[in-house]
């Protein structure tokens, strides 16, 4: 069995093509992005997400260094740094997105990127289900059976008399 993806749907702000600019991300580890950061963030135009990275990796590397740790031990710590920019690397892609304007509109399990697309398009052209203007539970019981008067939370109507052992 292929293994399977979330993929976020993010429409663009009103005024552009809609399908054509359609982005799907991927709820996934980011390979390249855990090599090469400093190239993967500007390819995706994560443009303020790239200036924090160099910045926040050169004070780290620094503070590193003023420490004194051994080259050994600041390769290990930048090393899971960047296991965390893998990880979260497509957050960052959707954080981008939600501040620019984009919107998530759904969300597609798919086996790939091409078959996320076509479940979403799919989807999207069937018909709406009706909308039904009634609660599901009220419309499957009868109407004696309903509560005189409101019943709030899940709890019947107290009994009347004194509380205490019964």
């Amino acid at each position: 069995m292929a293994r399977q993806t979330s993929y976020t749907v993010h429409l663009p702000p009103a005024g552009r093509g809609e399908d054509e600019a359609i982005q799907f991300v991927p709820d996934s580890f980011s390979p390249l992005a855990f090599l090469f950061p400093w190239a993967w963030f500007p390819l995706h135009r994560l443009w303020l997400v790239t200036f924090a990275y160099l910045a926040l990796m050169g004070l780290t590397v620094l503070a590193l260094t003023l420490v004194g740790l051994s080259p050994l031990l600041r390769t290990m710590i930048t090393t899971a740094l960047s296991l965390l920019i893998g990880l979260e690397a497509t957050n960052l892609k959707r954080w981008t997105l939600g501040r620019r304007g984009w919107r998530e509109v759904a969300v597609v399990v798919a086996g790939s990127q091409d078959e996320a697309e076509r479940r979403y398009f799919a989807e999207r052209g069937a018909a709406a289900p009706a909308v039904r203007t009634e609660p599901r539970f009220a419309a499957a019981l009868p109407a004696s059976s309903l509560p005189s008067q409101p019943v709030i939370g899940l709890f019947p109507e107290a009994e009347p008399g004194p509380r205490g052992i019964r």
